[in-house]
């Protein structure tokens, strides 16, 4: 077995046994991307990620049966393949969930148009190699200086943009400077293997004898990479699914010391200008079916209550709610009644759940909205009905309009979000 063979077994072996392990992942999670958005992007983002290091793989497996001379047919092929590889990579940028703001993340708000925009130059690129192969006559200096040097050029490129949002994504996580540090002096050095290899090639009078030494460095370099893509992963669902059980348990022992709300009667929403106080009364019966009333008061028209009057009008204008921040919502709204309450208030109580699509139990005739026109005239309360408006529009007109797509759901909602803000309470 030459030294060559031994490296592309072991990027065969390490990129496939990756890329494995982060599938029983997606696999793990696909039932949670189905009911939670940010569940959703990430797997779709997780899913481009292991094409990519799937690509690794399949470029080992082709050298180690076609290991022929350094022809430009085979140049050619070796760049297309890593162009695939590259081109899942910087798929997955934008499904990172990363906070950061600034001009380059700016790229990933519209993550349809990032796809879109990404494909189109990937398929040009590829064109080109491809058209490189009929036009040239000759395997010479200049056709190795362009295939390699462009293929080249956009993996460097490639390298940084995903060390970049992989040296936020984990520091967003609360890792110290001491693995952030690592994660540069890590992609910094791939990046090297990337001009290392092609020059020993494209001058093997200089630099052939070194050829060895760089596939060793590569090979160290690219378990790095595959190690982080998976370590981060790896901690990032452990925390999503630590975070919502310590919220139900936290939930659990708010309740402990409680009596529960068996049955809601009514729901009140208002304001009292003589205090100078918004409220939210409910009436209902215990566990013992004893009938209470009780009333939540605040000077701020706080954010749980904002929830609470969008599915009050919700369900006054028979929608159900479904957006990624739902599940947040319904949280934030319970913590605010039970926070004041010795009775108990439960989400499965409150709401009724359809696959995702949400709304109060309650019918809406127990359902009372006073001082409608003070609320409306609120900028959060107007901006908070912005945010869910596409929630309230008829599934007829969501499939005519189209308004599964981005685009074409933020014209419909600048065209009619004013006349539908205006009648929403008439």
């Amino acid at each position: 077995m030459t030294f060559k063979q031994f490296y592309l077994l072991g990027l065969f072996g390490i990129t496939l046994s990756i890329a494995l392990y982060l599938f029983i992942y997606w696999l793990s999670q696909t039932k949670k991307s189905k009911q939670n958005n940010r569940y959703k992007e990430i797997n779709q983002g997780l899913l481009f990620i292991i094409f990519a290091i799937l690509s690794w793989t399949v470029v080992a497996i082709y050298k180690i049966f076609d290991l022929k001379e350094f022809s430009l047919s085979y140049i050619i092929n070796d760049r297309i393949l890593s162009s695939m590889n590259n081109l899942f990579l910087f798929l997955s940028l934008a499904f990172f969930p990363i906070k950061q703001k600034n001009f380059f993340t700016s790229f990933f708000v519209r993550k349809e148009k990032w796809v879109i925009n990404v494909f189109i130059i990937f398929s040009i690129v590829i064109c080109f190699f491809t058209i490189t192969d009929k036009v040239s006559d000759s395997f010479n200096f200049i056709s190795r200086l362009l295939i390699v040097g462009l293929d080249s050029i956009f993996s460097i490129s490639c390298l940084c943009a995903l060390g970049y949002v992989l040296y936020y994504a984990y520091k967003e996580l609360g890792f110290e400077k001491w693995t952030l540090t690592y994660i540069k002096i890590s992609f910094g050095l791939l990046s090297i293997t990337q001009i290392l290899l092609p020059l020993s090639k494209m001058v093997p009078g200089v630099l052939g004898d070194f050829y060895p030494h760089f596939l060793a460095f590569f090979i160290i370099c690219i378990t790095q990479l595959v190690f982080l893509i998976a370590n981060y992963y790896s901690v990032l669902f452990y925390s999503m699914n630590n975070f919502a059980a310590s919220e139900n348990n936290l939930f659990k022992d708010q309740n402990s010391n409680s009596q529960d709300i068996n049955e809601i009667l009514k729901i009140e929403i208002g304001y009292s200008h003589e205090n100078k106080l918004f409220y939210l009364a409910i009436d209902f019966k215990d566990q013992f079916q004893k009938t209470h009333k009780e009333i939540n008061e605040n000077s701020k028209l706080l954010q749980p209550l904002l929830y609470w009057f969008l599915f009050s009008v919700a369900k006054k204008n028979n929608c159900m709610l479904t957006h990624q921040d739902v599940a947040l919502a319904k949280y934030r709204m319970v913590d605010y009644w039970n926070k004041e309450s010795n009775f108990k208030l439960t989400q499965e109580l409150l709401f009724f759940n359809e696959s995702g699509y949400f709304e109060f139990k309650i019918n809406e005739e127990y359902i009372t909205i006073s001082e409608k026109n003070f609320f409306k005239s609120k900028l959060s309360v107007k901006e908070l009905f912005k945010k869910y408006f596409i929630c309230f529009v008829p599934q007829e007109i969501k499939t005519i309009e189209q308004l599964n797509n981005k685009k074409n759901a933020d014209k419909y909602i600048l065209d009619n979000f004013d006349s539908f803000y205006k009648n929403i309470l008439e």
